[in-house]
């Protein structure tokens, strides 16, 4: 089997510097890797043994560096530091009326050098190896127009030329590291929201072994050891609570901020927080397999997979850098040809090649993205793939299976009928007597009523379960045959499309118990707000037609069939032309998950369903399939609006630079401010949630 690991990438500036990476990377024998520039990761899988020196290399021969453990924002700041100071003051003494003076070149010339030299060195150190690998990036531009400028106005100045252009040599590294310093800083405020989700789960757990307490690592946890959790702590792995009382903040996992009540037996998700006194919990799942570890595995993988979108910006990126650079050649050329002004001439090149860099592309489709992720993700939201994206734009129908997406799947008392003058809660409290030590689905729903024990409890095959109970031989189940059969079927008749659940005691049947799972809180609302969207909702279902019919009554939802296979499910998706986003959670509705333009899968459902869908929604909440919807239409038309913004700032601004109508250091500022617009755009979507 592969191996899979992750290598944090230092110094990338856009997605070209990701591209430029990840095909060294790739040319390794042995290895696949991608880039993610909104995380800043190369995600390498490793077909053969590849030592970690030769990724290294591979990483160090495109320009960048895997991650010493510096903060990239911290390496910036004396950039931007040294870069703003000087390079105000080379604008100052540069064109200021009344602070240049005979010989101020010279100073603009001493001041402009270390911006030159320090704050633009990675730019310069890039562009240099994607040189020497006939490549370009938006570093080569960088590059390109600081060094072109410092030169060129060394020239003049040693000519006798007062004019000079030391200060955009200076303005314009300087203007793009403080645009870096911000995407990065938008960037890792986006990510912490994930970030902090995954490290909620504690690295050590304190666990109870031959009545000794002991500290392990969380990591080494086994299903069934007894842990203690104190007030404030968070809860190392899922489990079962042991103790008989356990108040818990569960905001991590449901977003909720009142604290939860539990009893014993009640279950806890890794990463709660125990609110008073200590919790003893048995672990029912190791800490890599809890369910902050599977949003784990659902963000990275989400963060792994690039989408056509990411593609297309970086395809015209690859080609763009050399095509400014003929445009920028051919401009210092027009111009020197047609005036004779060799100054006009340089300025309108240089002009071109600072505003066209391409740093608003770069980040156009991962800002959005990652925004989207952090958003989705403290909702209880993941998109698995980011592709999707664009297919949610286009849906028209939801089709909802009933079954734990918009039903709750736990069987709970729906009605209870008394028969031969019992009373019907004595038929209850007989009843959950018997089923109490069952771990039958029944047997859990009636379990909080009364708490009444019964003995000499027998399993009848096929029928139920019989027990003795305040002197009487009690029946739970299936009965026929009985005194008052003919009272039991008018009762049974009667019954809704429910689970039955017929007790009986000397001889005659005493009460009729039905059963059945609850709509989910906030159903309704989800249907509404569906219909809002104009959006068509269908619900499909294996159960009972009657109860499915019953169920989508009460949401309000028109179209339905129950009873229907899995394979039913899948034709009815693949029959319409309707574009379609399945909503379901078990392994039955995996091959329409998988067949629907959207797949959406419960959290608490099965690993096949969330394997099958494209997003998946944590927290079982159907009010976030409005939610995901929303978030996904209103983030796909944000990158659109991103790399409209970038293709047309470049597509305007090219041409007016090469007519000689924008100023270098103007072209700069400009630049910088198309990056600054992208990521405020970006983060709108933060703003509108």
């Amino acid at each position: 089997m592969p191996n899979q690991l992750e290598l944090e990438i230092e110094g990338m500036t856009c997605t070209a510097c990701a591209r430029r990476v990840e095909k060294s990377l790739n040319s390794l024998d042995g290895v696949s890797a991608y880039v993610d520039f909104a995380t800043e990761k190369a995600h390498v899988t490793l077909s053969k043994p590849v030592d970690q020196e030769s990724l290294a290399n591979a990483v160090d021969d495109a320009g960048y560096k895997v991650g010493s453990g510096k903060p990239e924002l911290s390496l910036l700041l004396p950039k931007i530091l040294i870069g703003t100071v000087l390079s105000l003051f080379a604008v100052v003494f540069s064109m200021v009326p009344g602070f240049s003076f005979d010989g101020s070149q010279f100073l603009v010339w001493l001041i402009s050098t270390p911006v030159v030299a320090y704050v633009a060195f990675p730019f310069h150190l890039a562009a240099l190896k994607n040189l020497r690998r006939f490549d370009s990036t938006m570093d080569t531009l960088v590059s390109l127009g600081s060094l072109s400028a410092y030169f060129f106005s060394v020239y003049l100045v040693l000519d006798g030329h007062p004019h000079h252009y030391f200060e955009v040599a200076a303005v314009v590294p300087t203007v793009v590291i403080i645009g870096r310093y911000l995407e990065v800083k938008t960037r890792r405020s986006a990510t912490d929201a994930v970030r902090s989700l995954l490290n909620a789960l504690p690295d050590q757990a304190t666990v109870i072994r031959e009545n000794q307490r002991i500290t392990i690592k969380s990591s080494e946890l086994k299903v069934g050891d007894l842990i203690a959790v104190a007030a404030g702590q968070a809860v190392p792995a899922d489990g079962e609570l042991w103790s008989n009382h356990a108040t818990v903040d569960n905001s991590t996992i449901t977003g909720e901020s009142l604290p939860l009540e539990l009893t014993k037996g009640d279950v806890l998700a890794a990463g709660a927080i125990v609110v008073s006194g200590e919790a003893l919990i048995t672990v029912m799942k190791p800490a890599k397999a809890s369910r902050l570890a599977q949003i784990a595995d659902l963000v990275r993988e989400a963060t792994a997979q690039k989408t056509k979108l990411a593609s297309l910006a970086d395809s015209i990126s690859r080609f763009f850098v050399p095509s400014v650079i003929v445009i920028a050649l051919s401009t210092f050329a027009i111009w020197f040809i047609t005036t004779g002004n060799e100054l006009r001439a340089f300025e309108a090149a240089v002009a071109v090649l600072v505003i066209a860099c391409p740093c608003a592309l770069g980040i156009a489709v991962p800002m959005s993205l990652v925004v989207a992720t952090a958003i989705g993700a403290r909702k209880s939201v993941v998109i698995r793939n980011p592709d999707s994206l664009r297919k949610l734009a286009k849906i028209q129908k939801v089709v909802f299976d009933k079954t734990g997406t918009l039903t709750d799947g736990k069987l709970a008392v729906v009605r209870t009928t008394s028969l031969a003058g019992a009373d019907a809660k004595e038929v209850l409290e007989l009843a959950a007597a018997v089923e109490r030590g069952s771990k039958h689905p029944i047997a859990i729903a009636l379990s909080g009523y009364g708490n009444l024990t019964a003995e000499n409890i027998q399993e009848l095959a096929g029928v139920g379960l019989a027990g003795d109970v305040k002197g009487k031989r009690v029946n739970v189940g299936k009965s026929s045959g009985v005194e008052n059969q003919a009272e039991l079927n008018l009762v049974l008749a009667a019954a809704g499309p429910n689970t039955l659940v017929v007790v009986t005691w000397d001889g005659k049947a005493r009460g009729l118990i039905e059963l059945s799972d609850q709509i989910r809180p906030g159903a309704i609302e989800t249907v509404r707000e569906l219909n809002k969207q104009e959006l068509s909702v269908a619900l499909l279902s294996g159960d009972n037609p009657r109860r499915v019919s019953e169920i989508a009554d009460a949401l309000g939802i028109k179209e339905v069939l129950g009873g229907v296979s899995p394979e039913e499910k899948l034709q009815y998706l693949t029959s319409s032309e309707s574009k379609m986003a399945m909503v379901g959670d078990g392994i039955n509705d995996v091959a329409a998950l998988s067949a629907a333009e959207i797949g959406i899968a419960m959290g608490s459902g099965s690993q096949a369903a969330q394997a099958a869908s494209d997003i998946t929604i944590l927290d079982d909440d159907p009010r976030k399939v409005p939610f995901a919807l929303s978030l996904g239409k209103r983030t796909y038309r944000n990158i659109l609006q991103n790399l409209g913004w970038a293709f047309g700032y470049n597509l305007l601004l090219i041409p007016v630079a090469a007519l000689g109508l924008l100023n270098p250091m103007l072209a700069g500022l400009a630049m910088a401010l198309s990056s600054v617009s992208v990521v405020l755009n970006s983060l709108r979507l933060k703003w509108q949630d």
